[in-house]
């Protein structure tokens, strides 16, 4: 059988002390350790994440404004454009106005010219037509009697 010696039991009792003692000053500081190391990583990962986090929305942002700015691109581009129209369409406008007022006073200034160069054909042909008449009577009868004739000639032309 076995036999119980003192021995034996300094031996468990050692080892339970030693047990004990190796607990509480080397497992319980390692777990310390270990615990510490933990936080610190679950840190770590934290922040990391949080960083991942704030970028991405930085990134979002980024993606926001770039689209905001296509956007405004095209806003801006939008109205260059019907500004510019507007402003052909002015520009365009007043060529016309000019063109027109221009092909009026040519037309006015014709009618004169016509009017003058009829005027001036009249008078030559009744000039032409008092050295005739002087002719045919001999003699020149008087001036207000040459006057008188000359304007009714003109009248008679004008009306027709």
């Amino acid at each position: 059988m076995l036999k119980f010696d003192f021995n034996f039991l300094w031996t468990i009792i050692n080892l339970i002390l030693f047990f004990v003692l190796m607990r509480v000053f080397l497992f319980k500081p390692i777990k310390k350790v270990i615990d510490a190391r933990k936080e610190l990583i679950n840190k770590q990962f934290q922040d990391a994440d949080d960083v991942n986090a704030q970028a991405e929305e930085l990134k979002h942002q980024y993606e926001q404004k770039l689209v905001d700015a296509d956007d405004e691109k095209k806003r801006i581009i939008g109205e260059a454009r019907d500004s510019a129209k507007v402003e052909y369409n002015k520009i365009l406008d007043r060529a016309q106005a000019d063109a027109d007022k221009l092909k009026a006073d040519a037309e006015k200034q014709i009618a004169l010219d016509t009017e003058s160069a009829r005027r001036a054909a009249k008078e030559q042909i009744a000039s032409l037509a008092m050295e005739a008449a002087e002719k045919v009577v001999g003699a020149n009868a008087c001036a207000k009697t040459d006057s008188d004739i000359f304007d009714e000639f003109l009248n008679e032309s004008s009306d027709e």
